[in-house]
């Protein structure tokens, strides 16, 4: 750019210079011109006119003549300009013109002029020596002082952009010591406030949203490893006993086997409830979306947990009125549904009573699900969503892994809708699922 700058610049200086020195060789002109018509109205001759001109106007490096019409020098100061080496009929030609004659270049000026003593053309011109010497030192002078503003602009932009981007590199060195054994450490924002310090802020929310991914994965690597610890510790357990003598009575391998298999069940459900939330966190559940009956979804799940709860004397009452078909996954609504009856009949005591109800809510489907249970504390109230939580004794004691209540929330979500809690009090809990009627479209994922 300064090279760029630099050039313009001559060539300018070189079009002003010459626009200028034939700006004065015109005013010459026009002032010789003036002087030929006061002599020619006091003498009325054009000979004697043009050489009381010539004495009236003698200016040092400039060549004047005055040229009768056939092209012949009345008066001349020719200086140094040889007249013989102009091209032919310059002194009648009107105009500007640049004549080279030896190691100088010549500029002249012919102006015509009509008075009643007879025509003639007036002749002015000097040499462009000046106006080279100046485009020559002024060539010079931005040769030396190009290169040096460009090691000085070079030096300055270094010295800026090392400046500027002391924060990024100092940013580099912090993210590098970011380990998933210390994902605590954030970035430093107070050292900068422009876009860098916007580009630090957003990168140490993303180390949030991690961190925080990061110790629930945690979490349910231990809530997992614990609860799956349990059946397996039994299943083993069960088998020593059995296995310390070399035979048992027929009863005794029943129990073992009884125990063996009830433990079996509960470990396969619990993997198989592991299994689908990894797969709904990494996007890798597809939902096959049909038209159902909801009523008879949960007329069916209803009648299926009706066998668990007789065996605890528990009633459950059915109040069936969404009679329209909802757009949805068959599978997965079912195991909603049969997720909060579970819950509802394994939190509720003996000779409790459990009301199971549809209903539809303009755009959406709702299901009720209320129980006689203790009741879930108001500070844990969203906790319950969460995955191996359970809250009390009296609910760890049950054979649930706590992942029941997190996978109907994602069926929900899948079903653009969602499970919320209620009404909560220590005579029971209502539980509330609404789910979109129609299908809303959803991108892909890739």
């Amino acid at each position: 750019m300064l090279t760029v700058f630099s050039a313009g610049i001559v060539w300018l200086h070189a079009r002003w210079s010459q626009a200028q020195f034939d700006a004065d060789l015109s005013a010459l002109a026009t002032t010789v011109s003036l002087i030929m018509q006061e002599e020619l109205d006091e003498t009325g001759d054009l000979v004697k006119a043009a050489r009381e001109a010539r004495s009236s106007i003698n200016i040092p490096d400039r060549v004047m003549a005055i040229v009768g019409p056939d092209g012949a020098p009345i008066v001349a100061r020719w200086r140094t300009l040889a007249p013989e080496m102009l091209p032919p009929n310059t002194s009648t030609r009107p105009g500007t013109i640049t004549v080279p004659q030896g190691d100088h270049d010549w500029r002249l000026v012919v102006m015509r002029e009509s008075p009643a003593a007879g025509p003639y053309f007036v002749l002015v011109g000097g040499t462009l020596d000046h106006v080279e010497q100046q485009q020559q030192l002024l060539v010079h002078v931005l040769l030396l002082a190009t290169p040096l503003m460009a090691l000085i602009t070079a030096g300055v932009c270094w010295w800026l952009a090392s400046s500027a981007l002391r924060p990024l590199t100092l940013m580099s060195e912090e993210a590098d010591a970011i380990t998933a054994r210390a994902p605590e450490r954030r970035l430093s924002t107070a050292m900068t406030t422009d876009e860098l310090g916007r580009v630090a802020r957003a990168f140490n929310r993303l180390l949030d949203r991690l961190s925080s991914a990061l110790q629930t994965q945690r979490r349910f690597m231990a809530a997992a490893s614990h609860d799956l610890r349990t059946p397996v510790s039994v299943i083993q357990t069960a088998a020593e006993v059995i296995l310390e003598r070399p035979v048992r009575e027929h009863g005794e391998y029943r129990e073992a086997l009884t125990i063996i298999r009830d433990q079996s069940a509960r470990l396969s459900r619990m993997v198989q409830d592991m299994f689908t939330l990894a797969r709904a966190d990494a996007d890798g559940y597809r939902l096959t979306r049909t038209p159902v009956y909801l009523d008879e979804i949960v007329d069916e799940c209803v009648q299926a947990a009706s066998v668990m709860a007789r065996g605890r004397a528990i009633h459950v009452d059915v109040h069936l009125s969404f009679e329209e078909t909802l757009t949805g996954d068959d599978a997965l609504l079912r195991q909603l549904v049969m997720n909060l009856l579970d819950n509802a009949i394994r939190y509720t005591p003996a000779g409790g009573r459990v009301a199971v109800s549809t209903a539809r809510d303009r755009d959406t489907a709702v299901i009720l699900v209320a129980d006689t249970g203790p009741g879930i504390p108001a500070s844990e109230r969203e906790r319950v969503f969460e995955r191996f939580v359970r809250l009390d004794e009296a609910r760890s004691a049950t054979s649930g892994a706590g992942l029941g209540l997190p996978i109907a929330r994602w069926i929900a979500g899948q079903h653009h809708g969602s499970i919320d809690l209620q009404e909560n009090s220590p005579s029971g809990c209502v539980f509330v699922v609404r789910l979109a009627i129609r299908a809303v479209s959803r991108p892909s994922s890739s």
